[in-house]
């Protein structure tokens, strides 16, 4: 398989995983998922990530803003969910656990003034960390939710100058995702070439 057959099926398989096996991740893995991250695109060149590593037991104590946060975003999870409400409790049940992950990173920016470039960048370098993770036979899921949190989750971290963008736990999945549908890629390119 060349290189191009290889990233494309890493992407193309590379799934949202909610529920993790009690197996601890092993910490080469996770320094290789943080260093390839770090080697994502960022605007300017700024480089303005930064990454919190938090063990199972260290996360008992942020839980509970975590869990809390499931409330700002269940109106829309209630929008876009209607029809499945399966959806609606299993989102839910995630917010409370993590699905049992054993670790979860903290994506953060550090601003530079410039929120929509800084935004950006590290939402790049969550990209490279998934991707990575999933070659390294790992589940992670992208949690943007825990970020109307940020000031109850930074007091315990003791971040205070840095921006969250997002949660995620990751481990071993206790379950392999379905392939969810693809939307019509002609509604979503328009070539003017």
């Amino acid at each position: 398989m060349d290189c191009f057959e290889c990233l494309e099926r890493i992407i193309k398989e590379r799934r949202s995983h909610r529920f993790f096996l009690e197996k601890p991740v092993e910490r080469e893995k996770l320094e290789k998922i943080l260093e390839l991250a770090m080697w994502a695109p960022s605007a300017m060149n700024r480089q303005q990530w930064f990454f919190i590593v938090v063990g199972k037991e260290r996360m008992k104590s942020l839980r509970d803003a975590i869990a809390k946060s499931y409330n700002s975003i269940l109106p829309r999870l209630q929008k876009f969910f209607a029809e499945t409400p399966k959806v609606i409790s299993i989102t839910e049940q995630f917010f409370k656990t993590l699905g049992n992950a054993p670790v979860v990173i903290f994506a953060y920016y550090t601003p530079t003034g410039d929120d929509f470039a800084d935004l950006q960048s590290v939402c790049a370098a969550i990209q490279n960390l998934l991707l990575s993770a999933h070659a390294l036979g790992l589940g992670a899921c992208w949690m943007t939710g825990p970020v109307h949190m940020e000031e109850e989750i930074n007091k315990e971290l003791g971040i205070r100058d840095k921006k969250l963008v997002a949660v995620i736990p990751i481990g071993y999945p206790a379950k392999k995702p379905p392939v969810p549908p693809r939307r019509d890629s002609e509604k979503k390119i328009l070539w003017m070439m």
